[in-house]
């Protein structure tokens, strides 16, 4: 029996609190597209900023990914480490990967957020994928 998720959302959410008091929300989507051999991760990232008293979401980055099954991929969102302001900014990275096709096991995708070098934020979501 061939099973595959069509579309599969899930939501990551992280909460670091670093010096800065700092914290984030993810949002990571993966979607086969068997019409065009690949697989795509969406990621939203939030800084949770306090407004009037309340908590809420600040849009920061939403990078996307498209690979092949089986290509584990990445990308990177920021200034780089040779930038004069490197270490007071914020960077994402997002990695991903989808199992080769015609095999199961697991779509993985991890969102690292850092200011500068040190980690303030780490998702994951792995969801299993079955595409006997």
């Amino acid at each position: 029996m061939k099973k595959l998720n069509a579309l599969i959302v899930a939501t990551a959410c992280a909460v670091a609190t670093t010096a800065v008091a700092a914290t984030y929300s993810t949002e990571a989507t993966i979607t086969p597209q068997k019409d065009k051999g690949k697989y795509e991760v969406a990621v939203r990232v939030f800084r949770l900023i306090e407004r009037d008293g309340k908590l809420v979401e600040e849009l920061m980055t939403q990078p996307k990914i498209q690979s092949a099954p089986g290509v584990p991929a990445s990308t990177y969102v920021g200034l780089g480490p040779s930038h004069a302001n490197y270490a007071n900014e914020e960077n994402v990275t997002v990695e991903a990967s989808w199992p080769e096709a015609g095999k199961s096991g697991f779509a993985v995708c991890s969102i690292t957020v850092k200011l500068g070098d040190k980690v303030v934020s780490k998702s994951k979501l792995q969801i299993k994928v079955d595409d006997k």
